[in-house]
């Protein structure tokens, strides 16, 4: 029987770790990964933007109430008479998480009754982003708020 020598256990030592390390940057490889969004670095050097946008929004007297109708499965927004009004445009993007490709933008279109409803019942279940942001007089105003379905 040939005796086992210091080169053999070198030897496979390195092999095992060489192996092992293929093995790791492979499977990373494999993985799918989401970014937040394509522009973050657009989105990131406007964000004092965001920030005021944010601010502006938290300071209003009237703020745009929003409710989670269970029984419907839609999200409400009622928005203050005096932001209702002609001139008013904006979006609620949800944002996914952990899944991009679900990300939604849907336009503001408010009825009569200064209100729009979202229904969710093609959303998937889970955590939700909303952001709300909608422009009047050339201010932007932003709420953001956190659904779970």
């Amino acid at each position: 029987m040939k005796k086992f020598n210091w080169g053999t256990g070198i030897f496979l030592a390195v092999t095992v770790f060489i192996i092992a390390t293929l093995s790791v940057v492979s499977y990373l490889i494999s993985l799918d990964f989401y970014l937040v969004s394509n522009d973050h670095y657009e989105q990131g050097v406007e964000y004092q933007q965001t920030i005021d946008s944010k601010e502006r929004a938290d300071k209003l007297d009237d703020k745009v109430v929003m409710l989670f109708d269970e029984e419907n499965v839609a999200l409400k927004m009622i928005f203050p008479p005096d932001m209702a009004r002609e001139g008013l445009n904006g979006e609620v993007t949800f944002y996914r998480p952990n899944d991009s490709g679900m990300d939604r933008k849907i336009r503001l279109q408010l009825n009569e009754d200064r209100t729009q409803s979202v229904s969710m019942r093609d959303f998937e279940k889970g955590k939700w982003i909303m952001t709300l942001s909608w422009e009047v007089d050339s201010l932007t105003y932003i709420e953001e708020k956190t659904v779970i379905i």
